[in-house]
């Protein structure tokens, strides 16, 4: 009988604990049981109080049942920012420390709800731990850390990485008029993906000439080259959160060559028969692409000394070949001399012809092919019916080539 009613003493005390430990917590007062005197006047005393307390308030949040939050707070308060609120009557706080009669160990009451008749005045900060967003409340006049809720953290948005411009273009090698291949296909964006590109043909006064946006990869698109001057082909990218890119790897200048260029000629001819002449000419040059090009040439050639020839008028057709920075050519031409200051012998050879078939070679020694430059040249031409007697029909030409 004895030993039933010490089990039965036993556990009804353990039901008593029980209650008193997990019993909600109606707080109708503040001061009395304070976790530190004095009350808290500034952010300088609350300092001052974190500082001091610093293991009652570590013990405080191991009894509460959150040790791990304390480590969070320590690291935390220091830069934390710190406001003031009123909690108003029937506010709930999950728990809040003390010390009974302000004095000996740290106690936990939890569940605790103010039912005081004015709100109570005190500082608010807020700790961040394991992704939860934790809300202290510190009454002024009491210095009892409270827990007033827990919210989950939403992870902000990572910042959005722009993206990276790259672009070729091609042809290199171009005539005004020509369209060119813009390829932004090797752009790319780390932390997403490209949604266009922008392609445009810019003069060199930052006006867009021609302009096309680019919406489905390999985000490759043309443009065509304008005559006159040099032009920017520029290269912008947005990726799929609009974010925008150039660089100078996306701008390259590039200047279209017209199809025809002014000619003119200065040189020296020699007949073997013989004759020399100060040969001039003049004319145009049509290129059909970047290696191959016709020029027609209408001269005029004075005679200066030998004994055969007068003074003549020339017309000439060539195609040339170009490489590096020669050519090479030949063609058809047509030579009016004066056939009486040939012998008789001569002028039965001659008779009629008037038809020249040229060869043409020489080398650029100034300048570039899409802008004025010159060339030294050297020529061979015979009459086409008098083949057989070259030494009567050929002339040959040594001189200077301008292209404008």
């Amino acid at each position: 009988m004895k030993k039933q009613f010490v089990i039965t003493l036993v556990a009804c005390l353990a039901v008593s604990v029980s209650a008193t430990v997990f019993a909600a917590t109606t707080l109708h007062k503040l001061g009395k049981s304070p976790f530190h005197t004095p009350p808290l006047t500034s952010v300088e005393d609350l300092n001052s109080m974190v500082k001091t307390s610093a293991d009652a308030i570590r013990k405080g949040f191991t009894k509460a049942g959150f040790p791990e939050l304390y480590q969070s707070f320590a690291e935390q308060f220091p830069t934390a920012d710190i406001d003031e609120i009123e909690v108003g009557k029937g506010e709930y706080l999950m728990w809040m420390l003390y010390r009974k009669n302000g004095k000996g160990a740290v106690r936990v009451a939890k569940d605790v709800t103010w039912a005081g008749t004015d709100p109570f005045k005190g500082y608010r900060l807020y700790v961040a731990s394991n992704n939860k967003r934790y809300e202290i409340v510190i009454p002024f006049i009491c210095g009892n850390f409270s827990l007033r809720g827990i919210t989950d953290m939403v992870a902000a948005p990572a910042a959005n990485v722009e993206p990276v411009c790259k672009m070729s273009v091609a042809p290199q090698r171009l005539f005004c008029g020509d369209t060119i291949t813009v390829d932004a296909s090797g752009s790319s964006d780390s932390d997403g993906e490209l949604a266009s590109a922008t392609i445009a043909m810019v003069d060199s006064q930052g006006k867009v000439v021609e302009e096309k946006t680019l919406t489905a990869p390999p985000f490759t698109g043309t443009l065509t080259v304008p005559c006159g001057g040099e032009y920017t082909v520029r290269t912008k990218v947005t990726d799929n959160q609009g974010a925008e890119a150039t660089s100078t790897d996306c701008e390259q200048t590039v200047s279209g060559r017209t199809r025809f260029a002014p000619v003119a000629a200065v040189g020296f001819t020699h007949l073997i028969d013989p004759g020399n002449f100060v040969t001039l000419r003049g004319g145009l040059e049509y290129w059909l692409n970047e290696d191959v090009s016709v020029m027609g040439l209408l001269g005029y050639n004075i005679h200066i000394d030998g004994n055969q020839g007068d003074d003549a008028l020339s017309a000439d057709l060539l195609a040339l070949y170009h490489f590096s920075r020669y050519y090479i050519g030949a063609g058809v031409g047509w030579w009016n001399m004066d056939d009486d200051s040939y012998d008789l012998h001569q002028r039965e050879i001659l008779d009629g012809s008037n038809l020249d078939l040229i060869v043409q070679a020489g080398a650029r020694v100034y300048g570039e092919p899409d802008g004025f430059n010159v060339s030294l040249f050297g020529e061979a031409r015979a009459f086409a019916d008098s083949l057989d007697e070259l030494d009567v029909s050929s002339r040959f030409t040594a001189g200077v080539l301008f292209h404008f």
